[in-house]
């Protein structure tokens, strides 16, 4: 078994178009009505639209899949994710015994993590 897709449910594809191309950097392979899928080294990354946004409450605390995304620098990508009006659950990252790390949101309540490993 392998990892063969990663799928993130979206309630607007254009802002997921923005936040995902523009905000993140990833650009886009191909679109249809119900999706978007972004180019990606692994596997597929795609936005499939959804009726609803997610709701945040409970994090780490409660079960949900979360997409953490590898940074060379965990505060210069703060810093630039911030200057462009993306929103962290905490001010400053945690740090544990092999990463720094902080949770994001997109713009869909779906929340992520950049992460910068310890070497």
């Amino acid at each position: 078994m392998k990892l063969g897709m990663i799928m993130i449910f979206v309630s607007d594809l254009e802002k997921a178009k923005s936040f995902y191309r523009d905000v993140l950097g990833f650009p886009i392979k191909s679109q249809r009505a119900d999706r978007v899928e972004f180019v990606h080294d692994g596997c597929d990354f795609i936005a499939f639209k959804c009726d609803e946004d997610a709701t945040v409450e409970g994090y780490s605390r409660g079960a949900r899949s979360v997409l953490v995304f590898e940074v060379a620098s965990l505060d210069r990508s703060l810093s630039e994710l911030r200057a462009k009006g993306v929103s962290f659950l905490h001010q400053e990252p945690a740090e544990n015994e092999f990463c720094r790390y902080v949770a994001m949101l997109d713009p869909f309540g779906n929340v992520h993590e950049l992460y910068e490993p310890k070497t």
